[in-house]
């Protein structure tokens, strides 16, 4: 009976099953795929970014001639500039990160940052000469210098609130690997790569509000300041 069969439906028998088996596998991969990309996606949303800003107390030093001011500043090789207020500041801008990952079939990994940003000062301090005797020039140069203080924490407050939106859009995705490796590899140039510009933003923004502080007009609004002081003991200003 069997020699009586059609030799093309025999073979098309043959065929068929290995061909269901492989679109069967095929079927379940794609599903395997798909549901660990959903399990990513839900990872990427799980992800933390906090950003914080500290603030610290602001000091005061004048013990600090004007000549040693001037050399503090940088501004020796102007004669005629002389330095009686000065403002120190040690900007703060660290982080940590933690990856969150997934291994999926055949080693597949697929990862995001939880990202935490520090942002503050580990020094605060305005220098006024030695030669300032009189509370009025006193006042006059502290307020002055006070500005660049309120200029350095008003931008790194605002800068460490407006950080959060960009940083979290960064990382809403998940970056797929083909190992865990490459993934740990990639981690600390993906967040450094976003933070970088960032920060560099915001330092740009501070630079540029410390020049208007110290520009011609602000000077001469100080200059006429000190003329209304009454007259200094040691002639100074």
């Amino acid at each position: 009976m069997l020699q009586e069969h059609n030799p093309r439906t025999w073979i098309h028998h043959l065929f068929t099953w290995p061909v269901l088996l492989l679109l069967m596998q095929n079927c379940a991969a794609w599903a395997s795929n798909d549901e660990f990309k959903a399990r990513c996606v839900k990872l990427a949303v799980a992800a933390a970014v906090v950003v914080t800003f500290t603030d610290i107390a602001t000091s005061e030093n004048s013990s600090h001639t004007v000549e040693s001011l001037k050399s503090l500043s940088g501004k020796t090789s102007d004669p005629h500039h002389n330095v009686y207020g000065l403002t120190h500041t040690e900007p703060i801008f660290s982080y940590e990160i933690k990856p969150r990952w997934l291994i999926g079939p055949a080693g597949r990994t697929c990862m995001v940052p939880d990202v935490s940003v520090k942002m503050g000062f580990s020094a605060m301090r305005i220098y006024l000469a030695r030669e300032l005797q009189d509370s009025c020039r006193k006042n006059i140069v502290r307020d002055h210098e006070l500005q660049h203080v309120s200029a350095w924490k008003s931008h790194l407050r605002i800068g460490a609130k407006l950080l959060e939106e960009p940083l979290r859009l960064a990382f809403s995705q998940p970056r797929y690997y083909a190992s865990t490796a490459q993934a740990q590899a990639d981690l600390q140039p993906w967040v450094e790569g976003v933070l970088k510009p960032l920060h560099q933003r915001i330092m740009k923004s501070v630079t540029s509000a410390q020049r208007a502080i110290d520009s011609s007009i602000s000077y001469t609004h100080v200059k006429n300041r000190l003329r209304n002081c009454p007259p200094s003991a040691n002639g100074v200003l």
